[in-house]
């Protein structure tokens, strides 16, 4: 690929900082507006106007240091105070080398898919998964399940409570011949010698 040249590029600057328009960067795309620290060369804000995929008409932010983002000191409650709208396309939030937290008063979680059938929430993690409230309330309207390849606790300190239209339970040595707790119907059948 031949190196592209832009006649009509312009800068302005000097030691401290720097603006460009129309600038090519050494991977041979170009930037219509470049705002550069001229301190750190990665360090600069830049409007793309070529590119692969996302980066072609892209907004590009590179620091050094820290990025930080703060607003909303005079928005109402009840409006955003930082609004991140991805139209199409994902949103990817990662730390390479650190935690990602979320902090707030009420933190809600949506998955909604615009088709009414997508909208899953999944939690993956190498060591532990962690809850830890007041009360914990998890609801299924079509099933829920916990599985475990080595133990499951269920410990209620002062009362637990198990209830079921059916319940079925059986160990390893019972599996073939199906649950130990018969029903009602049939411990008052095996009561009345039925």
């Amino acid at each position: 690929m031949s190196e592209k040249k832009n006649a009509h590029a312009l800068r302005y600057g000097n030691a401290d900082g720097e603006i460009q328009f129309g600038h090519i960067h050494d991977d041979n795309e170009m930037s219509s507006v470049m705002l550069r620290n001229g301190d750190a060369f990665n360090h600069l804000i830049t409007l793309e106007k070529t590119g692969k995929e996302h980066r072609k008409s892209g907004t590009i932010c590179m620091s050094p240091g820290s990025f930080q983002v703060k607003a909303g000191e005079k928005v109402k409650d009840d409006e955003p105070g930082i609004y991140l709208d991805a139209v199409n396309g994902d949103v990817v939030i990662r730390a390479n080398k650190g935690k990602v937290r979320i902090e707030a008063q009420d933190i809600h979680l949506h998955a909604r898919g615009p088709d009414g059938e997508k909208g899953n929430i999944v939690c993956d993690a190498n060591e532990k998964f962690i809850v830890a409230a007041q009360i914990v309330d998890i609801s299924g309207k079509a099933s829920s399940k916990f599985f475990s390849e080595k133990t499951v606790e269920l410990i209620g300190n002062q009362l637990l409570n198990i209830y079921g239209g059916f319940i079925d339970a059986a160990d390893g040595a019972t599996k073939n011949r199906g649950s130990k707790v018969p029903s009602t119907n049939e411990e008052q059948a095996r009561q009345l010698g039925q």
